[in-house]
């Protein structure tokens, strides 16, 4: 009788063939196989190609630091910390006259009026003020509208409609900004100007404590007085309104994502303990939290940063008012009015240091947002 070969002889030669591959690849790194390619292989000139990449996105940003700061060191020197506290905003000398202590004309013995020379000055306190003041009244009314939308897309809207409806809201994004400041001068602008401005003043023009809205102190000479505020549409309240309507997509879009990131145990634990719909919603609400709140400030640093929309609907007047209702200037309307048209060293330093200003701003923003939505915060949500 033939014996036949045993069967588990190939097998065993291929298992201790993979064996000893094991071992090599445990006892060499993987650096080093690589290596072993040659310094001009397709690994490592892949690898170089995407350092090179990483490296110049971090230099780009570095060198927009170094650039604008280089710029800016004739305004710091010149008004240091107080560039932001002060709210002068003078390009050009003003010639004032001037007054003895009756408030009379003072004049010179050929009877021409004695007047001073008022230097250039430089505050970014206004533009401060503006920007922060548009950019809360655009979180505020984009913010329920954007979790409401993402809410009504992850819970209640059919699976057929939900990828068209994300796609329209998300279609806002990509429309331009210069767009929107179209939009906002000749439609939203004059509609506030005409019905909603002046039914919110018969509404709440005459409620006490209120009334700062409405109405400004102005200072004629030694008189003050109190006056109505102008309502032109072109203020604050509008640009809060163009910014809310341009940050929505991003804020929607990403709260969608966190949640839908909910764990899927996470909301049917809250429904077997008897919550009903809306409890079950407050707690996917609660649960992720914290990276709902930095969806919220990359729209912050949106909102910041917007130039020509706000631009065209703010009013461009570089002053501090309580009311939404008043012009106002914010940091990139400010940038994109004058830098142009800038004369002197000190006023493009100037504008370097507002620039510079937004720059950390807005860097200050997206870390702090990026922190949230996919870092450490995101993550233990859950055990809060």
């Amino acid at each position: 009788m033939t014996t036949m070969p045993s069967s588990s002889g190939p097998p065993d030669r291929v298992s201790k063939a993979v064996a000893a591959v094991t071992r090599m690849r445990k006892q060499r790194p993987l650096t080093k196989r690589r290596g072993a390619q040659g310094a001009l292989g397709p690994d490592s000139i892949f690898a170089g190609l995407v350092r090179a990449s990483a490296v110049l996105i971090l230099a780009m940003l570095l060198a927009l630091l170094v650039i604008l700061t280089l710029s800016a060191i004739p305004s710091i020197k010149e008004y240091g910390l107080g560039f932001l506290v002060s709210s002068d905003w003078r390009a050009n000398e003003l010639e004032q006259p001037i007054r003895d202590t009756n408030g009379k004309l003072q004049f010179d013995a050929d009877n021409e009026i004695i007047t001073k020379t008022i230097p250039p000055a430089f505050g970014a306190l206004p533009v401060i003020y503006g920007t922060a003041v548009s950019s809360v009244i655009a979180l505020v009314l984009a913010v329920p509208i954007s979790i409401g939308a993402a809410l009504f897309l992850v819970r209640i809207s059919p699976k057929l409609l939900t990828p068209t409806i994300a796609f329209l809201i998300e279609f806002l994004a990509a429309i331009p900004s210069i767009a929107y400041g179209i939009w906002g001068l000749f439609v939203l602008a004059p509609l506030l100007q005409k019905y909603v401005e002046p039914a919110i003043f018969d509404v709440l023009g005459r409620v006490p404590g209120l009334g700062w809205l409405f109405y400004e102190t102005i200072t004629l000479g030694d008189h003050v007085g109190v006056r109505q505020l102008p309502l032109t549409g072109r203020d604050m309240f509008c640009g809060g309104i163009v910014l809310a309507i341009m940050i929505l997509p991003i804020i929607t879009a990403i709260s969608r994502d966190v949640l839908n990131s909910v764990p899927r145990a996470q909301i049917e634990g809250t429904l077997a303990l008897g919550a009903t719909w809306w409890q079950s919603s407050w707690e996917m609400l609660r649960y992720s939290r914290s990276a709902l709140f930095g969806a919220v400030m990359l729209g912050l640093a949106r909102a910041a940063g917007e130039t020509m929309a706000v631009t065209m609907v703010i009013g461009n007047n570089s002053q501090i008012k309580a009311s939404i209702f008043a012009p106002a200037q914010t940091m990139s309307s400010l940038l994109a009015n004058e830098f142009a048209e800038a004369s002197t060293g000190l006023h493009r330093a100037a504008l370097a240091e507002v620039a510079l200003i937004l720059l950390l701003m807005s860097l200050a923003f997206n870390i702090v947002a990026r922190w949230l939505v996919v870092g450490k915060g995101s993550r233990t949500s859950a055990a809060h």
